[in-house]
């Protein structure tokens, strides 16, 4: 059955609300009529069955039959430079399908871009809700504003039960099976370069406040390739151990 977002502040005493958009999707799109069972998300972790028992031009109402709640036990964060061109885009969707807790757009040495416009980050949103219900998650992989290696760095070493993981051409870099062995942790930060890579400093910087290095291979990858690897693969791992 589809699964359609309804603002948490839209679901009240057991009856949900649908407007804008979404309900002109549902109503002209999708030909939804009374009566009919929705599945639907809040954003947060919830999911409910519902039915709908009224529509108007751009408002669908219904009611509340079931819920459930499912949301990873650990938050993978990942860190990722500003790739051009559309190709943002396709890394956010599919980091949120891979249930990616956050993506943080990085501003490093190297990086080509260093900005992004509040229009950008209004439609990475919708792309990233879209992701969600398309794949079934109930929660919604938020994306931040831009942040400075340094400053993100330096934050990330502050957190607490968090393991900092860097991928680069680091001569010392840590199988990821060993660096996930122990439950000593909820959540992973995961740091993705430019294409140039990160600079001297940079990985200077990152090995002074305890990152770990990992390798995603001999060839080299585009950022976006590599964030979806490297996020792909700790999932993976995170799966098996908890």
């Amino acid at each position: 059955m589809p699964h359609f977002y309804v603002c948490p502040q839209n679901i009240v005493s057991g009856v949900f609300t649908i407007s804008g958009p979404g309900a002109h999707y549902l109503i002209d799109v999708r030909r939804f009529s009374i009566g009919r069972p929705i599945m639907l998300f809040d954003g947060l972790g919830a999911s409910y069955e519902g039915i709908i028992t009224e529509i108007s031009k751009q408002k669908i109402v219904g009611k509340i039959l079931s819920s459930s709640f499912k949301k990873n036990p650990f938050n993978v964060n990942i860190y990722v430079a500003i790739p051009k061109g559309q190709r943002l885009d396709w890394l956010i969707e599919k980091c949120a399908e891979l249930g990616i807790n956050k993506l943080i757009p990085l501003i490093c040495q190297r990086s080509q871009l260093n900005s992004l416009s509040a229009g950008k980050l209004e439609r990475f949103n919708k792309i990233s809700i879209s992701a969600s219900c398309q794949c079934g998650r109930n929660d919604i992989m938020q994306i931040d504003n831009p942040i400075d290696f340094f400053e993100a760095i330096n934050a990330a070493a502050k957190q607490e039960n968090t393991k900092n993981i860097l991928a680069g051409e680091s001569q010392e870099t840590l199988p990821i099976k060993n660096i996930l062995s122990q439950k000593d942790f909820n959540q992973i930060n995961i740091f993705i370069g430019p294409e140039g890579g990160f600079t001297k400093d940079e990985i200077d910087f990152a090995n002074a406040h305890k990152v770990l290095f990992i390798s995603l291979g001999q060839n080299i990858l585009r950022i976006e390739t590599a964030a979806i690897v490297a996020a792909a693969l700790i999932m993976a791992q995170m799966e098996n151990i908890i």
